[in-house]
């Protein structure tokens, strides 16, 4: 008699936990990286339009004109990295809002090699601040602001 209470149980418990082990997985949710430990310090957002435009314009766009397959002309910069399949190191992805890491130009600008050639490939580094700026706007979500 007390078998079958028992197998009842069991038999609920296996259920129970196939269910739950066949739940659907919707995948990792994004979720941004606090900017600050101190929700009392405010946010410094970094600006595309302002900014890390600029930055494009001033190091990048002699190589990366209208014509190439990487505009980062004013009008079109934004539409040609966040977002977008890099051409020479697919499946990256040139810019992934809220995650640098992930990121082909913050490897090709901070020359990690993992995507071979730094970028700018002259000789020449951006700036503490510069990188900075473009670390913040990744991290922020990659806003076109």
């Amino acid at each position: 008699m007390r078998s079958r209470p028992f197998k009842a149980f069991a038999i609920l418990l296996g259920i129970t936990a196939l269910v739950i082990g066949c739940a659907k997985d919707e995948g990792p949710l994004f979720i941004p990286k606090p900017v600050t430990d101190d929700p009392g310090v405010p946010v410094d957002t970094a600006y595309f339009a302002a900014e890390v435009l600029p930055i494009f314009t001033a190091h990048c766009w002699t190589c990366h004109p209208p014509m190439a397959d990487m505009d980062l002309s004013a009008s079109e910069a934004y539409n040609n990295l966040v977002g977008v399949t890099s051409t020479n190191h697919a499946p990256g992805i040139r810019v992934v809002p809220g995650d640098p890491e992930a990121s082909v130009l913050w490897h090709k600008v901070t020359f990690t090699e993992v995507y071979g050639l730094g970028m700018p490939p002259d000789g020449t580094f951006l700036s503490a601040e510069e990188l900075g700026i473009i670390l913040d706007w990744i991290e922020q979500g990659a806003l076109e602001n």
